[in-house]
């Protein structure tokens, strides 16, 4: 019964610590690819040594079982909401760019089976902005920043030539020039913009993605 108990406080722990915190998911996700690349080089030294002891080959076991089990149980920890109605448009855009954030260092993030329910998210988030662009609410340089981070994750390439307009204009403030995110922001949103037009781009900063040209 004894040593059940450790594994069973492990797993209880780790599953607690993935549910309440997203980054022990990826810290999860590398100790299950160390695991597997143990099991992989044990698997090979059998082959030459078939007298190796097997608990060589349980603990990476047992290390999996609960890693997976606390990446599986922090899937089910709820999302903040998408948006803000209350406050004034510089704490929509504030808390708009957190939650977009906040979204992509989650594991679901890279699921497939999620990816609907992200996308959505995302809608909602330009929605909101799109509205306060068009509205003229946005002018303070840290707030066209984080509208610009928004606009930068749609898949039109009218709202990257805007992400484009608004990342500069951060950019250019002389309170901003030494923002890695903020200046790379705007070679990123320059660069998505052109690829979306089908030309070359200029920063080397773009992954490949699909955009819908209007």
């Amino acid at each position: 019964m004894k040593k059940y108990l450790i594994p069973f406080i492990t797993l209880l722990a780790v599953s607690t610590l993935s549910y309440m915190y997203n980054l022990v998911s990826f810290i999860l996700l590398m100790l299950i690819a160390l695991s597997l690349a143990f099991l992989l080089a044990a698997g090979i030294l059998k082959i030459f040594r078939r007298d190796l002891d097997k608990k060589w080959l349980k603990i990476p076991l047992v290390i999996m079982t609960v890693c997976i089990t606390g990446v599986f149980i922090g899937l089910f920890r709820p999302l903040e909401q998408a948006i803000i109605n209350t406050g004034d448009a510089s704490e929509k855009l504030a808390y708009a760019y957190k939650t977009d954030q906040g979204d992509r260092m989650t594991v679901r993030a890279y699921l497939g089976i999620f990816k609907d329910n992200m996308a959505k998210r995302d809608s909602i988030r330009l929605e909101q902005v799109n509205k306060l662009y068009k509205e003229n609410q946005i002018s303070e340089p840290i707030d066209k920043f984080y509208a610009a981070f928004i606009f930068h994750h749609s898949k039109k390439s009218a709202y990257f030539e805007i992400a484009q307009k608004l990342a500069n204009e951060a950019a250019s403030v002389l309170k901003l020039k030494d923002d890695y995110v903020v200046q790379w922001l705007a070679k990123a949103t320059y660069d998505r913009w052109m690829v979306s037009l089908g030309k070359p781009e200029k920063y080397g900063t773009q992954d490949k993605f699909s955009v819908s040209v209007e």
